[in-house]
């Protein structure tokens, strides 16, 4: 589903890098997100909302420069997203 929402992205761990984010394709399998920064593949990051304690453990799968010195990273959630009634399913914020 194309969408744009906010969101973060952090290195999953230590915590050391976290960037606020556009979500811009969201799946129970992943999502597409753009960055002010590049990531790199198979890096294990955390994709969560701006406020509340919600997240998603990912492995970023690309990670490519566009035009306008941003990133557009794909990620793969590493369990499928769940629902709001718990099934596994999309999950928007």
């Amino acid at each position: 589903m194309d969408v744009s929402l906010a969101g973060r992205l952090e290195t999953s761990g230590a915590r050391t890098a976290s960037e606020r984010i556009m979500i811009r394709n969201l799946s129970s399998h992943g999502a597409r997100v753009i960055s002010g920064r590049p990531w790199h593949e198979h890096d294990h990051v955390n994709l969560s909302e701006t406020v509340g304690d919600y997240h998603l453990d990912a492995e970023v799968v690309y990670c490519e420069r566009l035009a306008d010195n941003r990133y557009a990273v794909g990620l793969k959630f590493e369990a499928a997203a769940p629902s709001p009634t718990g099934t596994r399913s999309h999950s928007y914020w």
